[in-house]
């Protein structure tokens, strides 16, 4: 291996790395606390986040999750979950996942661990510069085969 590939290896794989601290999520429910807000934007400010190893963490875990679900129809409801999680439903613990369930109730369930507070966000994304550095990567080892 080149030393340049070996140097460029060794950079997406840290770029994966949270530096063995433990993550910093939010934690809240739309339905237990005003703070928490389902439709309107989510005050950083007056919300603490809580160390996910922590006995504050309700759920303990490695990366924050950002649950939304809304009901159809007439009289719906919403509900905004920010919390920790520990393990995904789909494997990879960043992104977004859309889902509805048989009765119609909409949800959209984001994982992210790339900084603390990182649930805190309307709209959560992962890294740009894990992903740059992942594509750039396989492209370079693509295109050596």
């Amino acid at each position: 291996m080149a030393t340049a590939d070996w140097y460029l290896t060794l950079l997406c794989v840290l770029s994966f790395c949270s530096g063995g601290l433990a993550i910093q999520c939010y934690q809240c429910d739309s339905n237990e606390d005003v703070t928490c807000p389902s439709s309107d934007s989510f005050d950083t400010t007056i919300n603490g986040v809580v160390d996910c190893n922590s006995f504050e963490a309700h759920t303990p875990g490695q990366f924050c999750m950002k649950v939304y679900q809304e009901s159809p129809g007439w009289g719906g409801w919403q509900k905004t979950t920010r919390r920790c999680g520990s393990r995904t439903d789909f494997g990879v613990a960043w992104g977004c996942r859309w889902t509805w369930d048989y009765t119609g109730i909409f949800r959209e369930t984001c994982y992210c661990e790339d900084r603390d507070g990182c649930n805190g966000a309307n709209h959560m994304s992962f890294s740009l510069l894990s992903a740059v550095l992942t594509v750039f990567a396989v492209l370079n080892n693509a295109v050596r085969l």
